[in-house]
């Protein structure tokens, strides 16, 4: 059995984190000051500043009743979203797609995605990930909205 030193060792590990540990304020989030981020609370669990990562992004995110992520896309990187609790629709591609509890998506590199609560009293968690980048910025941000303005 592990004494509790041991334990605590075990528990600070260098490539462990957890929800709490990432509760930041939102003005120190990687997503601070980017449009489409519609009242959700993002939590960036698996990133290279936050456990080292290389290639991953590993992240859950609350949408309460409301809120909603804009359509947008990554350059440099694919994405799986997974919603563990309420519903929603997510936009892959071109296309709108309902889920519920144990529903998961892929958004291809480069493709628009996007995701808003649909229930009126419920919070939706998703988690989600990246591959391809170690952060946000790595990523690429671009909404919708930003290349419908380039386009105009």
């Amino acid at each position: 059995m592990a004494s509790d030193t041991d334990r605590s060792a075990v528990d600070k590990h260098p490539r462990k984190t957890s929800l709490q540990s990432v509760e930041t304020p939102l003005e120190e989030r990687p997503e601070a000051g980017r449009p489409g981020w519609v009242e959700m609370d993002v939590r960036w669990l698996v990133t290279r500043e936050t456990v080292g990562s290389e290639q991953s992004v590993f992240g859950v995110t609350y949408f309460p009743p409301g809120s909603r992520h804009e359509v947008h896309r990554h350059e440099n990187a694919e994405e799986v979203e997974y919603l563990i609790a309420g519903e929603g629709i997510a936009r892959v591609g071109d296309d709108d797609v309902v889920m519920g509890v144990g529903d998961a998506v892929f958004v291809p590199r480069n493709d628009y995605h996007g995701f808003r609560n649909t229930s009126a009293t419920e919070t939706a968690v998703m988690a989600w990930s990246y591959h391809g980048a170690a952060s946000l910025a790595e990523a690429g941000y671009v909404t919708e909205q930003d290349d419908l303005e380039r386009e105009g």
